[in-house]
Parts: structure tokens; sequence; C-alpha cells
């Protein structure tokens, strides 16, 4: 399928499939010889700490867990957030990432993008980490650039706060398109912490004044694909590059296999 960019090993978010089961997601992912699946959404819930274990899910998430095809379950927690329920929340997570030898747990920023990395934060950050690090978990938090973490200078900023290697999840679509940034400065930043990349196209729009990331099929907008998957190739970067199709959150996106022949297509063309 992406004889354009041999070397590279494709990943599939399940937010791009949020109705599908286990089977289902995983189905869809070996119709386009896509290796890896990132578990975000199932059974049309984001509660995959729930979900993984149903009948239909259970036997399906351990073989593909055992065959090193899931490096990453998502959740919702903010790293310089202190929000009530949310650290329970994750230890529910982190106790299904184990029960399936899942090796990193997804997290988020907090805050938004343009609110500076304050000290209140930055400590907030720091004992979240400590927190968990004492709970003695086997998954590891993998830090996405989102929210007030949007650009590779701040995750490398909370990385230094907080004195500890902080594995990262680059969405190379928000450090460009909302961070500003150039796909090889923010992968110089952080080439080192990187577990997973995440990608996606999109177009700017605005609602009145306000403007936002109006996601497209892959090479109708924006993002120059080319120029961050020949990046990533050049590079030798060997960790699942998965798209994220944000299906579950935007209900007038395209479904997930529209999406998938624009990345075929993209990925195949001469």
């Amino acid at each position: 399928m992406f004889n354009r960019y041999e070397s590279l090993r494709w990943g599939l978010s399940t937010l791009g499939c949020p109705q599908c089961n286990l089977p289902q997601a995983m189905a869809l992912a070996d119709s386009y010889g896509i290796e890896f699946l990132e578990i975000r959404t199932l059974n049309g819930t984001v509660n995959c700490q729930e979900t993984l274990y149903l009948p239909e899910n259970k036997e399906v998430m351990q073989q593909i867990a055992a065959a090193g095809r899931c490096r990453v379950l998502d959740s919702s927690f903010g790293i310089t957030a202190d929000k009530p329920g949310q650290r329970e929340a994750l230890v529910e997570i982190a106790r299904t990432a184990d029960d399936f030898n899942i090796p990193y747990i997804r997290i988020f920023g907090g805050g938004n993008y343009g609110e500076a990395l304050s000290d209140e934060r930055l400590k907030t950050a720091e004992a979240n980490l400590k927190w968990f690090k004492a709970q003695k978990f086997q998954a590891e938090l993998a830090l996405e650039t989102h929210d007030i973490c949007s650009s590779a200078v701040s995750c490398m900023q909370l990385q230094e706060a907080c004195g500890c290697h902080l594995p990262i999840i680059w969405d190379a679509h928000h450090t460009r398109q909302i961070a500003g940034e150039e796909f090889a400065d923010s992968f110089q930043l952080l080439v080192k912490n990187i577990v997973s990349v995440h990608f996606k196209d999109s177009r700017y729009a605005y609602a009145g004044e306000e403007r936002y990331c109006d996601y497209v099929l892959i090479g109708e907008g924006l993002v120059p694909m080319d120029e961050l998957f020949t990046l990533l190739e050049q590079n030798k970067v060997q960790v699942p590059i998965t798209l994220e199709h944000e299906k579950f959150w935007r209900k007038n996106l395209p479904e997930l296999e529209v999406m998938l022949d624009s990345w075929q297509s993209f990925c195949t063309k001469k």
C-alpha cells in the first residue's frame, strides 16, 4: 500500500472508527496493511478501560498486544491540570494497559495552546508524574503534543522542569499547524523521546474571528505530508506512524474508509 515510504511502520487510531468493536477495527487495519492499532474508542465510547474486557474484544486485544501491534492506550489525563477524578480514571486505564501489556498511556498537556507554562502548572505536572511513578505500573505515560504542550519547545520545557525523561507522542499536525513549528525543528527537539507519531491534514477555517483547523483528506490540506514522511524515513524512525482521524469528535468528517483511501492514494503516487 505505502510504496513511497517503504520503511515506515504505519498505525491507525480507533478514534476514526468509533462504533467498531476491536475485531472490526483490526480487520480494517489489516485490510489496508496497517501494522499498529492505537486504542482510543471502541463500541461507541472512549471508556476503553471497560470495553476492552467485553468478550468480543478481550481475546483479540490479547492477541494483538502479544504480537506487539498495540503500543498505546489513550487517556484524557492532563499532566499540568489538577482536575477532580482524573487520577482515579488514569489508574483504571493503567491497570488495563498492564493487563494487556500495552507499554504506553497517552496523556495530554492540559490547558490551552498559547497559555504559558506557569510555575504552578509545572509544579502540578511534576507532582502528577511523581504520583504516577509511585503507583508502580509497568505502562509509561507518553505526552502527546496537544493543549498547552502543542509545541516541541513546551514539551522540552516541561521535561526539564520535571527532571525526568518524558516519552512523547508527536502529533506532527499540532506542532506545525497550531504551534507553527517546522517539522525538522520539532523532530530535532523531540527525537530522543518519540514513541509514536500522529498525522492528519487540515486547512484553516474561521468561526467568526476564531481560526481553527478544519480536517480534510490526506493530501488536500496545508500540511506537507511528503515532507513529514520523508523526514521520518530518512531518519529511520521505526515507531508507529499513526493516522488520527477525528471522526468520534467531528461527526461531519467522512467515514474512515474514505480517509484511508485518500492516504493510500497519496502514498502510492509517483
